[in-house]
């Protein structure tokens, strides 16, 4: 698909778009939105081994739904209008012999920044799936280190700029940061980072007056401490060699135990452990022929940011129990996590060595708050 057909098809969506009455302040649904996107971007290379294959530059565009949460019962915990939605985006990588396109369906939240006002911002974070055309093969794509499996993994954390033109109609100029890869469940796995920078608009479908949400220190009276216990499970491949031409797929189960406090209306601070038995690990020590533990401890301290029902984690891990040696000491973690009822929390992770995805996964169980 061309960068012509694509702006093409932003401008003739608005076309098929129904004007709606304006929203009541008796109105009991979200506020719904329709929104399109123009991409245009660079890619980071954050590897010596794919430098030669980083200069190009990514294009593409995007539609998304959103629904806004700007009414009382979303905001008087948070103090903070934002909106649900997701993404569906087609991004062409500007190299199609080697890197080809991607399709992704990204869910996010995304906090609003003083949305009362014609002109305001927003920050947009979110974890998904893609589809990717062009992946590493030893004889006929060698030099695409990126992606080693058509179906990956995109995080984006995306900064806007918006102008409200009329009670239905606003654009918007943004930033985007571009992860994807598939976590490590198969190498080669170096990940591609490509931040894009991007226009478009949003349609309000039924046009909702944002007020700007009362600020209390309620938040103080409620239970300021947080725990949660939840089961790890994912897979990862250890990949054919000449001395091993099968690939092998690998559990890694386990299970993290945290508690924290709540030390502002969306931040917490959370400290606690993991321990998972590294199947994959299991796998290369056998092909070593080292008599090694798979399995694999830590403990954990970071950040929560807490947003409604929605939970963002940033948690730096240092292994206490690691006999196989095979990672460096220390990594970072990133979560996503939503809470259905109140105490069953779904959601997922990414483990990173520095700049090198190591492994996504998925994490179910129970959490709760106390004082």
């Amino acid at each position: 698909m061309s960068f012509k057909s694509a702006l093409f098809i932003l401008l003739l969506l608005p076309q098929f778009l129904p004007a709606q009455q304006t929203d009541t302040a008796g109105t009991a649904r979200n506020p719904f939105l329709l929104g399109a996107r123009l991409h245009y971007g660079f890619i980071i290379p954050h590897s010596k081994e794919i430098i030669n294959v980083s200069k190009s530059n990514p294009y593409g565009f995007e539609v998304n739904a959103q629904w806004l949460l700007h009414r009382e019962k979303y905001t008087r915990n948070s103090g903070v209008v934002a909106k649900r939605g997701f993404v569906l985006q087609y991004i062409n990588y500007d190299n199609p012999r080697v890197l080809g396109h991607c399709i992704s369906l990204v869910p996010y939240i995304e906090p609003m920044i003083r949305p009362w006002r014609r002109l305001y911002g927003s920050i947009q974070m979110g974890l998904g799936l893609a589809y990717l055309t062009k992946v590493y093969d030893a004889e006929t794509n060698p030099t695409n280190l990126f992606f080693s499996v058509p179906v990956s993994f995109p995080v984006m954390t995306n900064a806007y700029l918006h102008y409200k033109a009329s009670p239905h109609w606003e654009v918007s100029l943004g930033f985007n940061y571009n992860h994807i890869s598939n976590g490590g469940m198969k190498l080669p796995n170096k990940g591609m980072n490509f931040p894009t920078w991007n226009a478009g608009f949003n349609y309000y479908i039924e046009p909702a007056t944002i007020t700007r949400p009362l600020k209390n220190n309620n938040w103080k009276q409620q239970p300021r401490h947080f725990a949660y216990l939840l089961a790890v499970g994912t897979l990862k491949t250890a990949t054919a060699t000449d001395a091993f031409p099968e690939n092998k797929i690998r559990w890694q189960l386990g299970a993290m135990a945290l508690a924290g406090r709540r030390v502002g209306r969306l931040s917490g601070l959370a400290v606690g452990t993991e321990w998972i038995f590294d199947g994959y690990a299991q796998e290369i020590l056998r092909r070593q022929n080292a008599e090694k533990s798979p399995w694999k401890g830590a403990v954990l301290a970071g950040h929560d940011l807490l947003i409604n029902r929605v939970r963002f984690s940033i948690h730096l891990g240092a292994y206490v129990f690691n006999p196989s040696g095979d990672v460096d000491p220390v990594y970072q973690r990133y979560g996503i996590f939503y809470r259905f009822g109140k105490h069953l929390m779904v959601g997922s992770t990414l483990k990173a060595h520095r700049h090198v995805a190591d492994v996504f996964d998925m994490r179910v169980g129970w959490t709760g708050v106390f004082n």
